[in-house]
């Protein structure tokens, strides 16, 4: 390079660094003049093939349907009854924290700036808001991702190794530090490293100070989470082996002292039934965990790796400048000189491979912690809002006619069955006594009835005295009832026990609330016992003990 910059480069005198990412230029000096040359914006298009672009762009689609998952799971959460949904903090929380980051990459499609600030200088969060916004949300999602994934194998571990169910405890400090640590440590990382334009369509952390303000304890929490798994594992399987070798079932063993009995001796087997209800249960989350975690490492390990190959080593720099005055050489034609330049970035098949699998966690979110059961309450959630309801059909009297019907004539049960209407008066028929609507109840609700086993109803009773009895046909009249006489129980042979009607198997009690006393034949199942009444048998009967004959069949109704 003499005087001026060949093609494709351009000469950095002409662009001053008012702005952008100013230290991921890549230039190269002149010969003379003391000038510098430099590649143009954006770096990525020259290092990798011309589809490579489009294929990070289609990524971004399947952020869009990730987060449309996880928006579809929230609003399930939120709306559905929890038998549809069987929602948990520690799973809406992980959904939430999945959406956070697949919004990163689904942020600049909302703006269509280019990437870069000028020709030669990438965006960072201080130059485009895009790029701000963007890598805010990659960076405290992916942390909040790793936190609430942490806290999930730590309430599991919890459960399975030390019996502990997590509390109101446990939920206030899952709370508290599954959304602080990660603003703090987002603080951190911005303040420090920051974001720019470096791989795809959304911002990432530089390398600058990049492991420890931000790879490096977010991977502390990542290895934390791997150790509380694999020790969760680690007893599963030790159990299950510890079950096999027992030659026979879980036992309870009892000591014959009579203080030792309450203590109890859990067996292999026990142990290991237990676990395996807590795994059947809780399978899908687990899976989860293991994806996002194997994303994470995955994820970290290409950009610590993409972090070395952008340092500025003297095997880096020599392989730079061939890859330079290759393309120098050819004027600028990319194809000719990929082989040497995947020396300085990460291969494509791996940079793609990171990107698609960040962008599967929403739907893997969806299709783990979700269930078929989701969508069948969201079907009832709309056939509930749209098919008008019915009236109300509640049952009002005892022949279950209800308040749309008109009026009608009171029919009873076996008329209903067989089709033929019997007439009020007619031996063995009872009219059941119905409320009408509007009827006073204030008296006849409180008129106790008595079963008839011939009509399946009730029937006001009658009353044992004159004046009572007198009243209770008073109120009957008064309200539309009517109470021939019959006999309720025909079935009992003609021993002379069946009383005559009028009858009422509930006797009045006196003003002592006590039963009067029995007369000649008359029989009542609520006598009034006292202390020393015995059987003929001799035995006692504790009082208001219910008398009945031996063979005798009463129903009741109240």
């Amino acid at each position: 390079m003499a005087t001026s910059c060949p093609s494709p480069f351009v000469p950095r005198s002409d662009y001053p660094e008012n702005g952008g990412d100013t230290n991921a230029r890549v230039c190269l000096p002149m010969l003379s003049g003391g000038g510098m040359c430099c590649l143009p914006c954006p770096k990525q298009q020259w290092v990798y093939p011309d589809n490579f672009q489009r294929l990070v762009h289609y990524s971004t689609y399947v952020n869009v349907v990730g987060v449309g998952c996880c928006a579809f799971m929230l609003l399930s959460f939120a709306i559905l009854p929890v038998e549809f949904t069987h929602r948990h903090y520690l799973s809406v929380c992980l959904v939430f924290a999945i959406m956070l980051m697949q919004v990163s990459f689904i942020i600049p499609m909302g703006n269509p700036s280019t990437q870069c600030f000028d020709k030669i200088t990438p965006h960072d969060m201080y130059s485009s808001i895009n790029c701000a916004l963007s890598g805010a949300f990659l960076l405290g999602g992916g942390w909040c991702t790793v936190m609430w994934v942490f806290l999930r194998t730590l309430s599991l571990h919890l459960q399975i190794c030390w019996q502990v169910i997590p509390g109101r405890r446990f939920f206030l400090s899952a709370q508290a530090a599954g959304w602080s640590i990660p603003v703090v440590f987002l603080a951190v990382a911005l303040s420090i490293t920051g974001v720019s334009f470096r791989v795809g369509e959304s911002c990432h952390i530089n390398s600058k100070a990049g492991l420890q303000t931000f790879w490096g304890p977010l991977l502390a929490v990542a290895a934390a989470s791997i150790v509380t798994q694999s020790i969760t594992f680690g007893y599963c399987i030790q159990v299950y082996l510890r079950s096999l070798m027992e030659e026979k079932e879980a036992t309870e063993l009892r000591s014959p002292l009579p203080y030792a009995t309450s203590v109890r001796t859990v067996t292999a087997g026990q142990a290991f039934r237990r676990i395996q209800r807590v795994v059947m249960l809780q399978w899908r989350g687990i899976f989860v965990v293991v994806l996002i975690l194997a994303d994470l490492v995955f994820f970290a390990t290409v950009f610590l790796q993409f972090d070395g190959t952008t340092e500025k080593t003297p095997e880096n720099v020599q392989t730079g400048i061939e890859w330079l005055m290759c393309l120098l050489q050819h004027d600028g034609d990319k194809d000719k000189c990929l082989d040497i330049a995947a020396e300085l970035v990460i291969p494509e098949a791996t940079a793609l491979a990171v990107l698609f699998l960040l962008s599967l966690n929403g739907i893997w979110a969806l299709i783990l912690l979700g269930s078929v059961s989701i969508f069948v309450g969201w079907y009832n959630f709309f056939k509930n809002l749209l098919v008008r309801k019915k009236p109300n059909d509640e049952f009002v009297s005892f022949n279950a006619r209800r308040l749309s019907e008109p009026d009608p004539s009171y029919e009873m049960l076996d008329s209903v069955k067989t089709g033929k209407s019997h007439p009020p008066s007619a031996p063995g028929n009872f009219h059941p006594a119905v409320l009408k609507p509007g009827q006073d109840t204030s008296l006849s609700l409180s008129i106790p009835r008595e079963y008839n086993p011939n009509t399946f109803s009730a029937q006001l009773r009658g009353r044992a005295d004159s004046d009572a009895y007198s009243h209770s046909s008073r109120l009957r009249s008064d309200s539309s009832f009517s109470s021939p006489p019959y006999t309720p129980f025909k079935e009992i042979e003609a021993t002379g026990r069946t009383p005559s009607a009028p009858y009422s198997p509930y006797k009045d009690l006196d003003s002592a609330g006590r039963s009067p006393s029995l007369k000649g034949s008359q029989f009542s199942p609520y006598r009034d016992l006292r202390a020393d009444d015995k059987r003929e048998t001799g035995d006692y009967i504790s009082p208001q003990t219910p008398k009945y004959p031996p063979d005798a069949k009463i129903g009741v109704a109240s």
